[in-house]
């Protein structure tokens, strides 16, 4: 018989697993559970950019650059979603600028901090210290949907169910199950209070001569998009909320305009809001259980947790989980 594998979640990190299953078992039946249209999740509005948070998650993030270029080398920006974006992220405390050097200063491409002359020169009201680098953006809305065509063009199947227990999916049949239900990878695990919502706003503004990210400090960004640019943000941990306000807009309006003064008032085209699966570190965990109902065992997959990382960690994370699911299927 053929295995059956399941995978909870259809974000950016379930159609990544799903992808890297059905490459390292192409004999396998894949069915993609998801509890709400992918318009309505997490993965559907972010502007993709490579930076990676943690040393910790230096390799995977290596692996999924090295993804992101083949795609850019081999496939049309407008269907991926994938595109080369320069620019900067502004700090007065540099050793969180060093810090991002040593997470992912040797994958990017150009990496290397500003000169005073540089800084004083390009921002008007710049940060004490400043780096450069290039790297990959993969805009949700279009990379996810990218990944989902693959997926049906390998028979991948998908289904809108709202998924309250490992078990009722193994009892359906499935060898395997992957969790990678986001912020609630967690509740759905039943062994997990690690994973927490971290509350993110963006506003799409009409500013097509806008052609750089800029951060500062981590909270305050710009980054374009194909055609509109995403500034932000608010990162508000454990807030449940999802309804944008006028505190939310004028907050984030505020430390743009610091950022930019030149784009004033500028043309809202769309607000998002989304709850980020903060945890301290990915869970990438495989378990033996055995269902309550019936007592069949199959082995569950953990893969979750990757907070704003998500994109840039996803592929690479995807790959050490198939790894799991092909080692509990004796392959």
């Amino acid at each position: 018989m053929l295995p059956k594998i399941a995978v909870i979640g259809e974000g950016v990190i379930g159609c990544t697993s799903a992808l890297q299953i059905a490459k390292a078992i192409p004999n396998s039946i894949i069915t993609i559970f998801h509890d709400k249209p992918f318009e309505n999740s997490c993965s559907a509005g972010p502007a993709g950019l490579f930076r990676i948070d943690y040393e910790e998650n230096t390799e995977y993030g290596r692996a999924s650059f090295a993804w992101f270029s083949h795609l850019y080398r081999t496939t049309k920006g407008a269907e991926t979603g994938v595109k080369l974006v320069s620019g900067h992220i502004q700090s007065d405390n540099l050793e969180s600028l060093k810090q991002q050097q040593r997470a992912y200063g040797d994958i990017v491409y150009n990496f290397r901090f500003l000169d005073d002359r540089e800084r004083l020169d390009m921002f008007p009201s710049p940060s004490k210290h400043c780096i450069h680098y290039t790297a990959y953006a993969s805009e949700g809305n279009k990379y996810v949907p990218y990944l989902k065509s693959l997926l049906l063009e390998q028979k991948v199947e998908f289904q809108q169910k709202n998924v309250e227990s490992l078990d009722t999916i193994a009892d359906a049949g499935y060898d395997v199950v992957v969790n990678c239900a986001g912020l609630y990878g967690g509740k759905l695990a039943g062994d997990d209070d690690q994973c927490y919502p971290i509350r993110g706003v963006i506003l799409e503004v009409d500013a097509p001569w806008h052609k750089h990210f800029n951060y500062r400090d981590f909270t305050t960004f710009t980054i374009p998009k194909e055609n509109s640019v995403v500034i932000g943000s608010t990162k508000q941990d454990n807030r449940w909320d999802l309804e944008i306000t006028d505190e939310d807009r004028n907050d984030i309006l505020s430390r743009y305009i610091e950022l930019h003064p030149g784009m004033r008032e500028p043309k809202i085209l769309k607000e998002w809001s989304a709850l980020r699966p903060g945890r301290k570190h990915v869970r990438i965990e495989s378990q033996k259980r055995k269902t309550n109902e019936t007592g069949k065992e199959y082995t569950v997959v953990h893969h979750y947790g990757h907070g704003s990382n998500g994109f840039t960690l996803g592929w690479g994370t995807a790959i050490e989980a198939s790894k799991l699911v092909k080692k509990a299927l004796g392959l």
